[in-house]
């Protein structure tokens, strides 16, 4: 009876080790999943706020120049993008300001 008892715990300890041996297996390749997925959505986070931060760091030097450019090959103060674009009236509303320059065209 004593011999059949070793067995049974020699057979129990041999499948706990084996169960064991798969559970670590399954914990590794969840492991490397989570890494992965750490560093792919860093990725896209960097995917993302990358041209966001160069747009807002190039874009208005840019606006500023073709803003420059614009006025004057139109010559005037009435086509200023970035006070456009900020909300700013320069006094006159949009409907004025496309009847002189009409009238500047005409003229």
């Amino acid at each position: 009876m004593r011999t059949d008892t070793s067995l049974d715990v020699k057979e129990l300890l041999e499948e706990n080790i084996r169960l064991s041996k798969a559970i670590l297996a399954s914990s590794e390749r969840t492991r490397k999943h989570m890494h992965w997925s750490e560093i792919i959505s860093v990725l896209r986070l960097l995917i993302i706020l990358v041209p966001i931060i160069l747009a807002i760091l190039y874009i208005p030097p840019f606006l500023v120049k073709f803003s420059d450019s614009f006025s004057r090959l139109y010559g005037g103060e009435q086509f200023n993008i970035l006070e456009y674009l900020k909300g700013g009236n320069t006094g006159s509303s949009e409907l004025e300001q496309i009847k002189n320059f009409l009238n500047k065209q005409i003229k």
